[in-house]
This record gives structure tokens, C-alpha cells and sequence, in this order.
């Protein structure tokens, strides 16, 4: 059986060179007008459905990168594709924390509905151990019966890869992303520790275990970082028109011009802060721990940049929607001193103020998406699933409860229909709940405990609780988030002792 060779190191372009053309990375040819770049919305053609790329960083702020005012981390890469298209200012991941936050992308379920709703379930899943803490923990998984963005897609003709970070499998063995909608798989399982970090010694082609033999025995020689962007580069030449029969699983589908779902999910900036090198922020005055976590976005927007220009060489740049976000907040256990992680926002990934589930998104779709425009429409991942069977014309009429974000994206519209976004959060006992529906943000932190209103159009630092002044809002919105509950056999609000 042939196999896709990853790219040697040796022909790795090094971070900081990319770094440096990065603001040159751009989805619209240099000698296109704006106007030109900009046709109709409309839904394309039949037989010229877009490719998708979705990526998605861990644990990045909302204050980390350039496009969002920071002034210190380097991310042109990502800066160049909110310049050509549409970013997101309101726009908020499914959950405050990882496999929820992704369950609700690939499903299109707000947490209140889910069936991840947490890292580690309460009750029920499977046990198994969590990579360097002591003991067991549960998890659960998404179900065969749940349909994911795979199934959606692939159910269209496209051809579907899920590159690095899935999450949502528990521990169990057979919730891979080849058991839930994807065609192709390379990267990490829950279940085996060893693959989770950033130097791993085993990984997945497919189905296929398999050892890296330059991180073996303790070395670090091969970063997730640039072996994931090696995955999803081979992925994209195979779909494109580089793809040769030799070695080649895609070549029929690139033959017959079949679309892609590409869903690159990295690691980074996750903790440990095993960053490649930290050359890049030499010099800068920065303490070790912020200059570690800066050089592992810079290194992630870099491999971004060699994402993009695989799409360029495979002539494939104009028909492709790319979109970028975070899978929850900054995590305090970065332990960042002077970066501003979270922005203006309050809290951390985990929390459900604005800084644990608000972050960053920027999407760009060369003629469908204007360049250099920006929304505060408030927007969330249930979305996704709406926005891709509407854009795809799919006819499931199980989108979710999410809505489509087409419309805006490519400017038909300029705001949705005003409706409730929610969210929960599961600490050690009982249940905190969030629930956005235009300016207006109610949260409880416990469910004995007062709602909190914020207007985040006047407080996006949620400073001022104006629950007394507005009980009317606080009864509604309440009323709308108890609705939104359903009980979960994985996590009991108040759980048997």
C-alpha cells in the first residue's frame, strides 16, 4: 500500500521566514480590483461547490492576535486573511473548554443539548487516564447516531479530513473520526497519552498506529506543530492538481474535481508551552513563559501561511472558504504575565464570561466574502452546521440549533434575525449557565445563586450587573436559558454521591 510521504524537515520553511513575507499572503490576485474580487453572492454553481478549510486553534485569547489588537504577538498570516475577508468581533465558541466546544461545531447542538458537555463526565462513558495527571477519569464521546460537519459534507461529495486534534472520541476505540464522517484521519486519540503532546512518539495514519522516530526515547526533533501542517499540505496537494496516482488515496476525487473538508485542528498554543524556538521574540524584553507562548502562535500562523500557499500552488486559493477560530478562551494556566490574552474581556477558558467562550474568527472566500470587512453580528459554532448545509444546498433538515451565516458572510445581509445563543459549564458540583440574545448576557454561576445581567454593547468587560435595574430582561432571558436545559444521563446537575 502506498503512503503519502510527510515532507522532510530539511525542506521545513523555518517560521521566521515565513514570518517575514507573511503580510504578503494574500487570497485576492494583486491585480484584481476590490470590486472585481467581490461578485455575486449567490450561491456558486452547481458542480463548483467551494472547498473548506476550517482551522482551529487551542486555547488561543481573544487578545492574541494582531487582527485583535495585539501589538506584540507576530500573526500576519492570520492578519492577511482578515484583511481579505469578513472578521468577527461577537463571534463565540461552543463551550468554555475543548470537547465540548468542538462537539457543538461538529454536531450543530448548543451545550444545553449535547451529548459532550464537559472534558471528563460525571457519571456513565469510559475510565481511562488523563496524560500527566494521577488517577482515573470519564469521558464520553459522540454517539454513531449523531451526524457531524463529516457526515453533512461527505453526504455532498465532498471528500473530508480531519487533520491532528479531534477530542470528542472519549476513550473509546471506535468514536474515531473515520467512525463519525471523515474519509481521512492523521493525527491524535485520547486513549493513548503518548500522542496528545507536542513532541509525540505515536501517531494515527488512518487506522494505523505508528511510531515517530525522531521522538522517541525523550527527543524532541519533530513539533506536532510542523507534522500536522506536513498532514494537511499532502492532503491538499492530493485534492489538487498536483496529485499523481503514485501513492495518491484522493487522485480519483482530484480527478473528478471533487471538493474537500479539510478540518486542521492544531494544538497550539495549548500548555505545555513546548514552543520549537523562541528566536523570533529574542530581545523583546518578554518573560520566558510569554515569549514561549508567543513564538507558538507565531509558529502556528507561519504553517497557516504554507497552508495557504499550498492552495495557491494547487490553484485552488479562489474556490476556497477558509475560516480560522479557537475552540474556547486563553487559558490562565499559560500563566502569561504581560500579554494581553484575554483583551478586554473577563475570564479565562473554563469561565463563561466573555473571556472563557468570545474568540476570534475571521473567514475569507475570494469573490463570496468583501475583503477587509468586519461584523459585531453575534454568532457562535452551532452555527456551522446551518452555514455549511445552507452553502453547500444540502436539504437535511437537521441543522441544529444553529443558524446560517452564509447570508453574512458573503454580504447579502448585514445582521441575522436577533436570537438566543447558550451555553453551561460543569464545575465540580451543580451547573453555570450563560445565555447572549443581542446586547444582552445573563450568567449564573451556580444554580442557588442570583442571575447577573451585563449589556456587553456598553460592557464587554462585564463590570456593571444590572440585574436589579432590569428585572423584566433578566425573567425573559432566564426563562429562555432553563429552556434551552436538557437533563444529561453524563452530567447530573447534582450528582448521587
Amino acid at each position: 500500500m502506498n503512503r503519502t510521504k510527510h515532507a522532510s524537515k530539511r525542506n521545513r520553511p523555518s517560521y521566521k521566514s515565513l514570518l517575514a513575507a507573511g503580510t504578503g499572503l494574500s487570497l485576492i490576485s494583486p491585480a484584481m480590483s476590490q470590486s472585481e474580487a467581490v461578485k455575486s453572492a449567490s450561491q456558486p454553481q452547481q458542480g463548483s461547490q467551494p472547498n473548506i478549510l476550517f482551522i482551529l486553534a487551542d486555547d488561543l485569547g481573544y487578545g492574541d492576535l494582531g487582527c485583535y489588537g495585539n501589538s506584540v504577538v507576530q500573526t500576519p498570516v492570520i492578519d492577511s486573511l482578515a484583511g481579505a475577508g469578513l472578521r468577527f468581533t461577537d463571534f463565540y465558541a461552543g463551550a468554555s473548554v475543548s470537547s465540548p466546544s468542538r462537539g457543538c461545531l461538529l454536531t450543530g447542538l448548543h451545550t444545553g443539548h449535547a451529548t459532550i458537555r464537559g472534558n471528563m463526565c460525571r457519571v456513565g462513558g469510559l475510565e481511562g487516564e488523563r496524560e500527566g495527571i494521577p488517577g482515573k477519569v470519564r469521558r464520553t464521546n459522540l454517539q454513531p447516531e449523531e451526524k457531524t460537519l463529516g457526515d453533512l459534507l461527505r453526504g455532498q461529495g465532498y471528500r473530508t479530513c480531519l487533520v491532528n486534534k479531534w477530542h470528542v472520541d472519549g476513550f473509546d476505540t471506535t468514536a474515531t473520526p473515520l467512525d463519525r464522517g471523515f474519509d481521512e484521519f492523521y493525527g491524535w486519540l485520547v486513549h493513548e497519552p503518548r500522542s496528545h503532546n507536542f513532541y509525540p512518539d505515536v501517531r494515527w495514519r488512518n487506522r494505523e498506529r505508528y511510531e515517530i522516530a525522531a521522538n522517541q526515547n525523550g527527543n524532541h526533533a519533530d513539533h506536532n506543530t510542523d507534522r500536522a501542517t506536513d498532514e494537511a499540505v499532502a492532503f491538499i496537494t492530493r485534492m489538487g492538481k498536483g496529485a499523481t496516482l503514485e501513492g495518491c488515496q484522493s487522485a480519483a476525487s482530484q480527478a473528478s474535481g471533487q471538493p474537500f473538508f479539510l478540518y486542521m485542528a492544531y494544538n497550539a498554543p495549548h500548555v505545555p508551552l513546548d514552543a520549537k524556538d523562541t528566536l523570533l521574540y529574542a530581545g523583546k524584553g518578554l518573560p520566558d513563559t510569554d515569549r514561549r507562548y508567543a513564538a507558538m502562535i507565531s509558529h502556528m500562523d507561519a504553517s497557516i501561511g504554507r497552508l495557504m500557499n499550498t492552495l495557491r500552488e494547487q490553484g485552488m486559493a479562489d474556490n476556497t472558504l477558509v475560516v480560522f477560530a479557537s475552540d474556547n478562551g486563553g487559558a490562565k494556566a499559560a500563566q502569561v504575565e504581560t500579554l494581553p490574552l484575554s483583551g478586554v474581556l473577563k475570564g479565562w477558558k473554563g469561565d463563561l464570561w466573555e473571556g472563557g467562550i468570545r474568540v476570534p474568527l475571521v473567514a475569507s472566500w475570494t469573490g463570496y466574502i468583501k475583503p477587509g470587512t468586519q461584523t459585531a453580528e453575534p454568532a457562535y459554532f452551532p452555527d456551522f452546521f446551518a452555514t455549511f448545509a445552507d452553502l453547500t444546498a444540502s436539504h437535511t433538515s437537521a441543522t441544529g440549533d444553529g443558524v446560517s451565516l452564509k447570508p453574512l458572510l458573503t454580504g447579502e445581509v448585514t445582521s441575522l434575525p436577533e436570537r438566543a445563543m447558550y451555553w453551561e459549564q460543569y464545575p465540580r458540583v451543580g451547573i453555570s449557565v450563560a445565555l447572549r440574545k443581542g446586547p444582552w448576557k445573563v450568567i449564573r454561576q451556580q444554580m442557588d445563586q442570583p442571575w447577573q445581567l451585563y449589556n456587553l454593547k456598553d460592557d464587554v468587560g462585564e463590570t456593571t450587573d444590572l440585574a436589579a435595574k432590569y428585572p423584566d430582561i433578566v425573567a425573559e432571558l432566564s426563562r429562555l436559558a432553563e429552556e434551552a436545559h436538557e437533563p444529561s444521563p453524563y452530567w447530573p446537575v447534582y450528582p448521587e454521591k
